[in-house]
């Protein structure tokens, strides 16, 4: 039999185990550093999309878009590794496989999750058939994701330039899904 200062000790370490395997709250005020190790890696996938439309889109409509995604989320991908690197010290944020979503987002998708693999929707628009549908339906469902990060930035974002980011993101964004959405109607019959 095993003395109760045995015991003790077994249940303090696995007190202890279980705290550290526990997933960690961020420190107050680090919104902003997750706000980007998100949407670095979430825009980094649009750009991926984007360039696959270059090559396999066949209407000059989604060609043209696709230019102005890449330009655009290229631009805030500097931007924003630019402040992570003045606001944190590092520019270096997480791979698309493994997109770590905002606090609460995981749970508005339904299955708690706390991270994403942006990887497998560029995967499967190399495939998609006809592509130019793929894409228009994987893009608004990819632009919805952004939408709502940005929400939260308007809101929960410490930094100026994080709020002012989130706003625009959600406006460029949202004319972006509109826009396919139209095409969607336009081109295939339904939105």
């Amino acid at each position: 039999m095993r003395s109760p200062r045995h015991v003790l000790a077994v249940l303090a370490a696995t007190v202890i185990l279980s705290a550290c395997a526990m997933p960690q709250a961020q420190p107050a005020g680090d919104f902003d550093r997750q706000f980007i190790d998100m949407m670095v890696p979430h825009h980094q996938s649009a750009v991926e999309m984007a360039k696959l439309a270059l090559t396999r889109a066949s209407r000059p409509e989604i060609k043209t878009l696709a230019q102005a995604i890449i330009a655009a989320q290229e631009g805030e991908i500097a931007q924003m590794k630019g402040w992570r690197k003045d606001w944190y010290g590092s520019d270096q944020t997480p791979a698309m496989d493994r997109m770590p979503m905002l606090p609460g987002m995981g749970d508005s998708m339904g299955h708690g999750a706390t991270s994403m693999d942006m990887t497998r929707d560029v995967t499967a628009l190399r495939t998609a058939e006809p592509f130019d549908r793929g894409f228009i339906d994987m893009m608004r469902g990819h632009h919805r994701l952004a939408i709502e990060a940005g929400r939260l930035a308007q809101t929960q974002g410490q930094h100026k330039e994080i709020r002012e980011l989130g706003g625009k993101i959600i406006a460029d964004q949202q004319r972006e899904i509109d826009q396919l959405t139209e095409w969607r109607r336009a081109w295939y019959g339904s939105a």
